[in-house]
């Protein structure tokens, strides 16, 4: 699990890298889009190693395209902090999505949820105001798109559970890279930008280490419980940390840091008393 956040993050700074070439918000449709395609390449081939590219089983749910829309709309939201935030801090406000599970649960499905599960929802929901520090708004408010991009997560993995059918983890990665990679080619016609030989070849560097996240991710799901592994996804953290200083000489505020560790501290919560009750195995 460690090593898919590593990987996801990869890919995310390779992409930061060619956009602060061009500084054009525009530009992130193209570079999405040209890195689709290579990352569907590299996971059909996966899919065609195991004798699994059905394409007539994977193109056969509405529900799987449905779920590429959401995953559209939330790269989107995503990428856009990516751009325009420090790396860290985006990451760190990405996690708040455990967090709004917890919260969309006692709304809509009635869930009971105590006093325990609500205070880590409070204390998790102070450590984003303390990381986004309304009184000093150093970058605008492009912190809306993380929290936008959380939310959408959290639609994205409830509509998840209830997609029925037997796919492989793998079939739903390709579909749902082949929408987003559709959607951002239609995007992509607003403006066209000439890329170099140098940024092609960190695009197919960059869907490389998207097409690994995603085999390093369900191979760990594969084979342990995912309340172990939940707790190693905040591990991205760290890695926009090191590479939010190494690559693009951010230095994290301390208010970044602790709130970092609330919403930390938070979601640990929400895992262990999810653990306990029976809904997370």
């Amino acid at each position: 699990m460690m090593l898919a956040q590593l990987s996801f993050a990869t890919n995310d700074m390779l992409v930061k890298i060619i956009y602060q070439n061009y500084q054009e918000i525009f530009v992130l449709n193209q570079i999405i889009f040209i890195r689709g395609i290579f990352a569907c390449l590299v996971i059909g081939l996966f899919l065609f190693l195991k004798n699994q590219l059905d394409i007539k089983i994977i193109f056969s749910s509405k529900k799987l395209a449905i779920r590429g829309i959401l995953e559209s709309l939330c790269c989107i939201c995503f990428f856009i902090g990516i751009a325009k935030l420090p790396f860290a801090k985006v990451y760190v406000l990405l996690s708040l999505a455990p967090i709004l599970l917890t919260i969309y649960g006692a709304i809509f499905f009635k869930e009971k949820v105590r006093w325990r599960r609500w205070s880590a929802v409070f204390l998790g929901f102070a450590g984003v105001v303390i990381v986004v520090n309304p009184t000093d708004l150093k970058y605008g408010y492009y912190f809306i798109f993380p929290l936008l991009a959380a939310i959408l997560l959290t639609f994205r993995d409830i509509y998840t559970k209830n997609i029925k059918g037997n796919f492989h983890s793998l079939q739903i990665a390709f579909i749902t890279c082949l929408i987003v990679t559709i959607f951002f080619g239609v995007l992509s016609i607003y403006k066209f930008y000439n890329f170099n030989f140098n940024e092609y070849l960190i695009m197919f560097v960059s869907s490389f280490f998207l097409s690994l996240g995603y085999i390093f991710s369900i191979a760990t799901i594969k084979v342990t419980l995912v309340s172990i592994t939940s707790t190693f996804r905040y591990s991205v953290i760290l890695w926009g940390i090191l590479f939010g200083y190494f690559i693009f000489n951010e230095i994290p505020r301390m208010n970044t840091y602790l709130g970092a560790l609330l919403i930390i501290f938070s979601g640990l919560i929400i895992i262990s008393r999810q653990k306990k009750l029976g809904r997370i195995k």
